[in-house]
């Protein structure tokens, strides 16, 4: 019988044997961009898309845009960092290797995020919020006081007799070879002004509660709210200790981190997070 011969190129290829050179055959390789991280982390953890929204309140197209690295479909560069520094949460991954490749794609605008001054401290209250109003109005009103008392001093003797008996009506004459009596300075004594005396130390001073939105940190944690013009009219992250009036039109939109944290009120209302938090992050509106 006689024999065919095999060819060599087919026998290598059945076997899986590939002649060098091909890219038959050899795996792709990742990328190792944020958004790639965060998708292989997402399917090894066996979630889909909708279980991430469902935990961190981001639409389905923000995940999307940011598995794809697709930072121009997103509203912005502090929402960007939240949103990686958030899915990095919910998939036990360190966010500061991934925010710190995205520095060169998304850059931080300066007027975008406006942290506290010497890396989060509190800002220094004003002399008006370290004094109370009362002490105040008693130091201006001792200050008018001798301010007049001053210039009354100052004026001549005829003149300040004729300011006293101005209005008193024509003196009578004294009899004929009677000195007249030297006329006596009647001043009408000016109503006491008792000062408050300020409250034992270590007593907190009572604060009158702002009339919009007020918030207060207890531990570090950062914030970002908008107004009803979708303007951001607070963002950054603050330690404990800080509190700040946020000045803006209603309806609010808040996102906070480490929600348990921060406390927030709207006027002398005291304003429920656990409702809409999540992971640590509340979402909400506010109004």
């Amino acid at each position: 019988m006689t024999e065919v011969p095999v060819n060599d190129g087919l026998a290598a290829e059945s076997a899986g044997e590939l002649p060098a050179g091909t890219g038959e055959g050899v795996a792709a390789v990742e990328p190792a961009t944020p958004g790639a991280i965060l998708r292989r982390a997402r399917e090894a953890r066996g979630l889909s898309i909708a279980d991430v929204v469902q935990v961190i309140r981001f639409s389905t197209h923000q995940i999307e845009a940011l598995e794809r690295d697709d930072y121009a479909s997103l509203p912005g560069a502090t929402s960007v960092r939240g949103l990686v520094r958030n899915y990095a949460r919910l998939l036990k991954l360190d966010a500061a290797p991934l925010l710190a490749q995205l520095d060169p794609a998304v850059p931080v605008a300066e007027t975008d995020v406006r942290p506290p001054t010497d890396m989060g401290a509190a800002e220094q209250p004003t002399i008006g919020g370290r004094v109370p109003s009362r002490l105040v109005a008693v130091a201006i009103a001792t200050l008018l006081l001798a301010m007049g008392a001053y210039w009354f001093a100052t004026l001549p003797d005829d003149s300040r007799l004729d300011g006293l008996w101005r209005g008193a009506g024509p003196a009578a004459p004294a009899p004929a070879g009677v000195a007249a009596p030297a006329a006596v300075a009647v001043v009408q004594p000016s109503p006491a002004v008792v000062a408050e005396s300020p409250p034992p130390a270590g007593e907190a001073t009572t604060v009158p509660p702002h009339a919009g939105l007020r918030v207060e940190f207890d531990d570090r944690s950062w914030i970002e709210v908008r107004d009803a013009t979708q303007k951001v009219v607070f963002v950054g992250e603050y330690p404990a200790g800080t509190l700040q009036n946020v000045e803006g039109k209603a309806p609010f939109q808040l996102w906070i981190g480490r929600a348990s944290a921060v406390r927030v009120f709207m006027g002398e209302r005291s304003i429920d997070l656990k409702p809409h938090t999540r992971e640590e992050v509340a979402r909400f509106s506010l109004e």
